[in-house]
């Protein structure tokens, strides 16, 4: 009898934030279903919708599907295309939103060490520079994120190597997760 080798299957990480995250994103597909579905049918994304785990955080998701709800409410058959009204959403969510443990988030702390490692920038010069950050910003960098996205950006941050343009070389550990903060169906 052959016996399993240890160790060998990839841990998979359950993060604290997996339950309201699937809430918020079972809201955000109720609205889309809602909104998107065609008169008097189910909305054939409602399974892949479901099923999807976006890289933005629970309150953020939960926030863009109540200002997609209330701007359908207001728009009737005016309203924008889902991707510019979620476009928007998202930008109304980040500039309301306030961070919280911003100096604290996986990110920050990987973005001030490669400003370190890349930059010769002292992680304390670096912290004091984000801090004038304005709240949009930092909430962009952070909170806008579940954690399994943040530590994603983290590891980019800390393994990908230092570039001569480094505003570009972060921005792109950014790339992938900002495009997947809400679920949106394919075109």
């Amino acid at each position: 009898m052959a016996v399993p080798a240890l160790g060998c299957a990839p841990k998979k990480v359950a993060y604290p934030d997996a339950t309201p995250l699937a809430a918020a994103e079972k809201t955000w597909c109720d609205a889309l279903a809602k909104y998107e579905a065609p008169q008097d049918q189910s909305w054939r994304h409602t399974a892949a919708c479901t099923a999807a785990t976006p890289t933005g955080s629970a309150p953020f998701v939960a926030q863009v599907a109540d200002c997609y709800r209330k701007h359908h409410e207001e728009q009737g058959e005016n309203a924008i295309d889902l991707g510019g009204v979620a476009a928007r959403c998202a930008d109304v969510v980040l500039g309301a939103a306030e961070p919280v443990g911003f100096e604290h988030a996986e990110p920050i702390r990987e973005r001030c060490a490669r400003m370190e490692r890349c930059s010769k920038v002292p992680k304390e010069q670096c912290m004091a520079s984000l801090e004038h950050l304005d709240p949009m910003q930092k909430v962009g960098l952070t909170s806008a994120y579940n954690l399994a996205a943040q530590h994603t950006i983290a590891e980019c941050l800390a393994t990908v190597d230092c570039s001569a343009d480094e505003d570009a070389a972060v921005a792109g550990c950014y790339e992938t997760a900002a495009k997947q903060r809400v679920w949106l169906p394919p075109n």
